[in-house]
């Protein structure tokens, strides 16, 4: 085959996501770094935490003294933000038990939100050439294809915050609300807007994030399409929508999106999903059309990346405010730990039973450790442990002779709780050191697993019967598991030893037909007819819950 004189340039693989971020990457610059990790390296130091003699954070010095030959904000203008996040933060503050105080990104994430306020709201021209500008420099070294196009006054509208899961995202969330009305007001511009209103995937968050807002001293309400509209109320409320209630037509338990207007705040938590739809997104779009938004989320970039829409990369690269994804958490010590343990061959009933032990006996260590050093443990605010079994079946397994996920956890239970003598000789096993739960590599999985309990003097059968009180509620040995459908809530089962106390809860779509599901099972059943919802009280203080049991609907 002939060769011809032209060949192909190669193409140069995009830029990552995360790299195309420029309204992120222009706040930095204003503050005289490219990267968060350079003002971080000594920002984040506990030291900086907390507010001075005259109600000023410790953050405004540091910025004063370290940074005052580097950013392009004067000082009066720093002192001016940094005075509306403490009254904001103290607005926040004054009903919740337990004041805090704001970690550097968090902090970071509020002070760029003033600045980018103040701007939008005073000089809107001037940010847009600002902007405009930074995106020349960017595109300067990018091939097309990492392009951005331009700003215009219409992409200011809208912010958004890449916020890790366990960041302060929802905190967060009410300083910037106050933030917006502050600079509306001081501009004479309130009564432009029509509603606040806080857009969530689902009811379970529209009900989570009710508390939230009353814990900050908010007005909150969830949506109610019969009650009338706030703009007869002196203070504006926060009204709390799932968004599969908004439909194009009026419905028995949904409001048509024509019957707002668009000139609201619109606050969207998980703002990844449905982003890429054009139904939820063009709703999302629709109420703040005349308005402005602020938007949440942890997972952006695997959004983007599963949408593959230019366009939509291109509105999010130009409207990510800060970007504290999961990189940075984990790098500054929030992240998950995590240890998979795969067996070798799961096949034999023996070796499944003495893995499953060796969960429930990790779990009792940690709870073992927490109620040992409850003290000692108070001023990290570490929480009561839980254990979560997530299954890929509720109903049915993978073959019709099998028992679903959670019905095969629920008779381990079962069996662990009611047969003392082998409960106390698989844990011995464990304990003693070589189990013989192998990985593909011949390893021991769970060596070095159980420290804490080996430093402890032996004794297995009080090691049994405290799993019974500490994990299952229960003094009772070889009593009976009991499976309860809790008639007053739609979609759980109590899950308890007798009369004991539940310690569990499963959450799952069709409660029935689980319930049916266990009894086919040999499990004991039954309906408890009044009752309140275990799943809503797992966070409160004193929850006797320790396992949580499920499919995707927990999540």
């Amino acid at each position: 085959m002939a060769r011809t004189s032209k060949t192909k340039k190669a193409k140069t693989p995009q830029l990552k996501f995360y790299k195309r971020l420029v309204l992120n990457q222009y706040f930095l610059k204003l503050f005289g770094v490219s990267k968060l990790e350079e003002i971080a390296e000594e920002m984040k130091k506990p030291r900086y935490e907390g507010l001075d003699d005259d109600n000023n954070t410790n953050f405004y010095h540091f910025l004063i003294e370290e940074y005052k030959d580097k950013f392009k904000i004067s000082k009066d203008k720093l002192l001016q933000y940094d005075e509306n996040i403490v009254a904001h933060t103290l607005k926040i503050s004054e009903k919740r038990e337990l004041r805090f105080s704001w970690k550097y990104f968090q902090y970071l994430s509020l002070l760029f939100t003033e600045i980018y306020l103040d701007m939008y709201v005073n000089t809107p021209d001037k940010l847009v050439a600002e902007l405009n500008a930074y995106v020349e420099e960017f595109n300067g070294d990018k091939e097309d294809g990492d392009k951005i196009e331009p700003y215009t006054l219409t992409d200011l509208k809208k912010i958004a915050f890449w916020n890790a899961t366990g960041s302060g995202k929802t905190l967060i969330m009410h300083v910037n609300s106050l933030q917006y009305l502050h600079y509306m007001k001081q501009s004479g511009r309130v009564n432009e807007i029509n509603k606040i209103i806080l857009l969530t995937p689902n009811e379970g968050l529209s009900n989570q994030h009710l508390g939230e807002f009353q814990l900050s001293g908010l007005n909150a309400e969830l949506f109610d399409k019969n009650v009338g509209g706030l703009l007869a109320l002196a203070e504006k409320r926060i009204e709390i929508i799932d968004i599969n209630k908004i439909k194009d037509e009026e419905g028995d338990k949904t409001v048509a999106i024509d019957s707002f207007e668009g000139n609201n705040l619109v606050l969207v938590d998980e703002g990844h999903r449905g982003s890429s739809g054009e139904d939820w997104k063009g709703k999302r779009d629709k109420l703040c059309e005349n308005g402005f938004s602020f938007e949440y989320s942890a997972t952006f970039g695997q959004a983007m990346k599963a949408s593959g829409k230019e366009a939509l990369i291109q509105e999010y690269a130009k409207c990510i405010l800060f970007d504290y994804s999961y990189r940075y958490f984990y790098a500054d010590g929030y992240g998950k730990d995590y240890n998979i343990l795969n067996l070798e061959d799961d096949s034999k009933e023996d070796i499944r039973l003495l893995y499953l032990t060796a969960c429930l006996l990790t779990f009792y260590q940690q709870k073992r450790l927490f109620e040992d050093n409850r003290k000692t443990f108070a001023p990290f605010l570490i929480e009561n442990p839980l254990i979560i079994f997530v299954g890929a079946s509720v109903l049915k397994g993978k073959k019709n002779t099998e028992a679903s996920d959670v019905v095969d956890i629920l008779t381990f239970f079962s069996d662990f709780i009611k047969n003392e003598s082998r409960s106390i000789k698989l844990i011995e096993r464990l304990l003693g050191g070589s189990p013989g739960l192998l990985d593909n590599k011949g390893r021991e999985i769970f060596r070095d697993a159980f420290k804490y309990l080996n430093s402890k003097p032996l004794d297995y059968t009080g090691i049994y019967r405290d799993i019974l009180r500490t994990v299952f509620n229960s003094n009772t040995v070889e009593a009976e598991l009991h499976v309860e459908n809790l008639k007053g809530v739609t979609g759980e089962i109590g899950i308890c030893v007798g009369e004991n106390e539940y310690f569990g809860v499963i959450n799952v779509g069709d409660d029935s037909k689980l319930i049916k599901l266990c009894e086919e099972n040999g499990l004991i059943t039954g309906v408890r007819e009044f009752s309140e919802s275990l799943f809503q009280k797992i966070n409160e203080n004193g929850s006797a819950v320790n396992v949580l049991i499920g499919s995707k609907k927990v999540y």
